[in-house]
């Protein structure tokens, strides 16, 4: 099930000192990938009903891109993008192993979602969602790209950081109404519904977590930059305790500095993406295979046969109006 617009969590500061519990390796939940895109779509129609796909170049989650920013900084990391083409609009695809896609991320997170779900509320209407996503419209090396990113929260609205004063209204919240439901066996069904309300991107916020002395802000940038978030909430824990005050931290400074500084690794990441997407223009599906071969990190494309991406018809009908219509391969 996915809900249009949605709601994200509410950051909220708790009382201090906790002791966290280790996250529950069995808290993810997999998702079928055969409709992976279709939240992403159903939600543009129904803010955007007119909205052309014609001029989107790229369309991508954040962690592709993070991937192909790694690679091109000589940056640790094996994985597997797959990548598929309608007219000239090319997508990137994580793949995950046994084409499950994990919702929260790595299994292995230490007590990364305990202190998230500890520093957060759920708006009453959203007890029984996953996670929260939103996308991006931004140009990126000269691509006109949509960028999909799960973000963690949101500020309180009414700037309120108590935990008990901090839900939002619901009155004015339609009844979710479910879309038709997308069947490609031996998926799942997706059922759409809406609910919720537009979310400001500059409410949104970045949570993590760190059991070091200091906290290194060296991952966590391209992830900011990427999802153009400029709020940062970081906490101190030491196995699993957490005693000191939560920092809040506006990053807008520290990203103008680091786009500044990594304008050679975007550039080299972003000519990357270009040959894949001139490769794609001849194959349509295909798939990139980060590894390292004797040492040296490598770079590999295959052309891709089966299954290729699943988007329904008649949303490639509404998205893509160019003469001829949506030319999926």
């Amino acid at each position: 099930m996915a809900s249009l617009h949605g709601l994200p969590s509410v950051l909220s500061f708790p009382t201090l000192p906790v002791q966290l519990q280790k996250d529950n390796s069995t808290r993810s939940k997999p998702r079928s990938p055969a409709a992976a895109l279709d939240p992403l779509f159903q939600s543009l129609l129904h803010q955007h009903p007119d909205f052309d796909m014609s001029p989107i170049q790229l369309v991508t989650d954040r962690n592709s891109l993070r991937n192909f920013l790694s690679f091109a900084s000589n940056g640790p990391g094996k994985w597997r993008i797959d990548v598929d083409m309608i007219n000239d609009t090319v997508f990137f695809n994580q793949w995950e192993e046994f084409r499950l896609m994990m919702i929260n991320g790595n299994q292995d997170s230490g007590f990364g979602h305990a202190f998230e779900d500890y520093v957060t509320i759920k708006p009453p209407t959203m007890k029984d969602i996953i996670h929260y996503e939103r996308v991006a419209r931004y140009e990126l090396g000269g691509l006109k790209c949509l960028v999909r990113f799960e973000a963690d929260a949101c500020l309180s609205a009414d700037g309120n950081d108590e935990k008990e004063s901090s839900s939002i209204p619901t009155s004015d919240l339609p009844e979710p109404k479910p879309s038709n439901p997308v069947l490609k066996p031996p998926y799942k069904l997706v059922h759409v519904i809406s609910r919720g309300h537009d979310i400001n991107p500059d409410q949104i916020v970045e949570i993590k977590s760190y059991s070091a002395p200091y906290f290194n802000t060296k991952k966590t940038l391209p992830q900011l930059w990427f999802a153009q978030t400029k709020h940062l909430c970081i906490g101190r824990h030491k196995n699993g305790r957490v005693t000191e005050k939560l920092e809040m931290r506006d990053m807008t400074e520290e990203l103008q500095t680091w786009e500044a500084a990594h304008q050679e690794e975007l550039k080299n990441m972003m000519r990357i993406i270009r040959e894949v997407r001139d490769i794609v223009k001849v194959k349509r599906r295909c798939t990139v295979v980060c590894r390292t071969v004797e040492g040296v990190k490598c770079l590999s494309v295959f052309e891709r046969g089966g299954g290729g991406l699943v988007i329904r018809k008649e949303v490639r009908e509404r998205c893509w109006r160019e003469e001829g219509g949506a030319r999926l391969y």
